[in-house]
């Protein structure tokens, strides 16, 4: 399965196969099928994987790195989502409808990942019940977290939005890779009004 390809290319899908293993077993048959229908890519910090307007033919998996996905609005970045290793990256809208993308994709440091064009995507559906079972797992999650998110930026004011990133954690893992204005922006709020909920969230500690 191996033929000759580089080492340090073998690593990097079976740290993907790893990875998918988390959404079930598969065959080695699946994990030809992606090595056929896919592609390593790296990226460096600033390098965007998608502009806005653009048509977005490309999934990608994450398998070392950190990206923020966002879209302009006042000459300002709206951040909607951050994704990192072992976790799939698009524009879902654009990619499975053919439509510009509304939002951008920038790496916030080096970044590697396997991509897969939409034509090789279709492709692995049509030739893979095992991909097509992972798929629909990976979007799954997607559409739980996305109604998750959408539900806590909507019903809690500022403060809780901040209280709650800081109970699961989030917040302090986001600060290792972007600002605070980046955080900020995620929540929904102005800087100016994270930075001071977050001074007296632990001023009370």
């Amino acid at each position: 399965m191996r033929d000759n390809r580089k080492v340090l290319y073998d690593v990097v899908y079976e740290k993907m196969f790893a990875a998918l293993t988390g959404y079930q077993l598969f065959s080695e048959g699946l994990c030809e099928l992606l090595y056929q229908n896919s592609a390593a890519f790296s990226f460096s910090k600033g390098d965007f994987l998608l502009t806005e307007d653009k048509d977005c033919c490309m999934l990608y998996f994450i398998v070392e790195g950190f990206c923020s996905s966002f879209y302009h609005k006042d000459g300002k970045e709206c951040i909607v989502r951050f994704s990192e290793e072992n976790q799939f990256c698009t524009s879902w809208y654009s990619f499975f409808g053919g439509h510009k993308s509304f939002i951008n994709i920038k790496a916030i440091k080096e970044t590697r990942v396997i991509g897969i064009t939409r034509d090789s995507f279709n492709n692995l559906l049509n030739n893979s019940p095992e991909f097509l079972s992972i798929i629909n797992r990976v979007l799954e999650n997607h559409v739980i977290e996305n109604e998750i998110r959408a539900h806590i930026m909507r019903s809690n004011s500022a403060e809780e939005r901040v209280r709650h990133y800081m109970d699961t954690h989030e917040i302090y893992h986001l600060m290792k890779y972007v600002p605070q204005y980046c955080i900020a922006s995620y929540l929904d709020m102005t800087p100016e009004v994270f930075s001071k909920i977050l001074k007296e969230i632990k001023g009370h500690k």
